[in-house]
């Protein structure tokens, strides 16, 4: 399910309205399984039409082909609701999010330069009586100049009707579903699966009471340098000095990760030593993909603990600078 967010300002004036409405506009499609409904009294619908070889139903479409093929389908959308519902229907190119890796899908008036330019549907807007299921044709084709390797898009159907969501800062606020179906063509040729990490860093932010742990948040990079899909699993870990292990971090499980596309991972670690110099080591792997790894080191400092740490060995050396004074003075007045 996906939320198209549209504000709808309080105001008699035209032009700021369209302002305003431009600036609370945004669509943000997140990938859900083929055939998923929507909930609630707009329900409905959208999977790849008719069923695979097998007689199964199909969860996405999974295409191959050469370039310069043309591939016809067609995607099937049901009114699962009471009442007519209208739809934009379109082809999209499908990224991962920076944030969190996720996989997302463009907006209909975006640059599409992959599955999303290529996908042409017999018509992008329709109307679906209640109960009623609609399917749309579509024709796929593959530029002569096509990479090899994975390119992902979507279908996508997006209800027309916008429903109210409250407000916020004065505006009206309004969502609009969305719902797409994954794309995923594999374009003959070589394929090189890869994948590697970068920009390590490990940022510490010390506790002010001396010797008492504070809070550190370790963060990089996983990148897909192949031409195919991946599901990296990334196994972070510190050591300090001496090679003792400071933090050996559970392995993660990234989202799945299109060719040339990345994410940045945040991992907070709560309890670093407060003096120490930290090894920070990140490694990734993926099936059938050669593993990876980068590190970075960093100074683990608390200024209070440093403190701590300098006022007691000044007290140490003044102690041990008045005993040996002492002994001095106990030597001299021996006759």
């Amino acid at each position: 399910m996906h939320i198209r967010r549209r504000g709808t300002p309080r105001t008699s004036h035209a032009t700021v309205a369209h302002v305003l409405l431009a600036l609370f506009l945004a669509l943000v499609v997140l990938p859900v399984p083929a055939a998923a409904a929507a909930s609630g009294p707009s329900a409905w619908s959208v999977r790849p039409a008719g069923a695979a070889a097998d007689g199964v139903r199909r969860p996405a479409y999974a295409l191959d082909a050469a370039p310069g093929t043309r591939i016809k389908d067609a995607v099937l959308i049901s009114n699962l609701s009471k009442l007519p519902l209208s739809f934009q229907v379109y082809g999209t190119d499908a990224y991962n999010t920076p944030r969190d890796g996720a996989l997302a899908y463009r907006e209909a008036g975006q640059v599409q330069r992959g599955v999303g330019r290529w996908v042409k549907l017999r018509t992008n807007a329709l109307i679906v009586p209640a109960g009623h299921s609609a399917e749309i044709p579509f024709t796929l084709t593959v530029p002569s100049d096509a990479t090899p390797g994975a390119h992902v898009g979507g279908i996508v159907a997006l209800n027309n009707a916008v429903e109210q969501a409250g407000r916020d800062a004065g505006v009206d606020l309004g969502i609009q579903r969305a719902i797409a179906v994954r794309v995923q063509l594999t374009v003959a040729g070589p394929l090189t699966p890869g994948v590697t990490v970068r920009d390590v860093r490990l940022a510490h932010r010390p506790s002010g009471v001396p010797f008492r742990s504070g809070r550190a948040t370790l963060r990089y990079t996983v990148v897909n340098t192949g031409n195919t899909v991946v599901r990296p699993t990334a196994r972070p870990r510190v050591t300090g000095l001496f090679g003792r292990t400071l933090k050996t971090f559970r392995a993660a499980r990234l989202p799945v990760l299109l060719p040339g596309q990345s994410t940045v991972m945040t991992v907070a670690w709560s309890d670093p030593p407060p003096l120490d110099f930290a090894d920070t080591s990140v490694r990734v792997n993926a099936k059938g993909v050669p593993g990876a790894s980068a590190e970075s080191g960093s100074v683990l400092l608390a200024w209070a603990t440093l403190a701590a740490l300098l006022a007691a060995l000044a007290l140490l050396a003044l102690a041990l600078s008045r005993v040996r004074r002492r002994r001095r003075v106990l030597r001299a007045d021996i006759p």
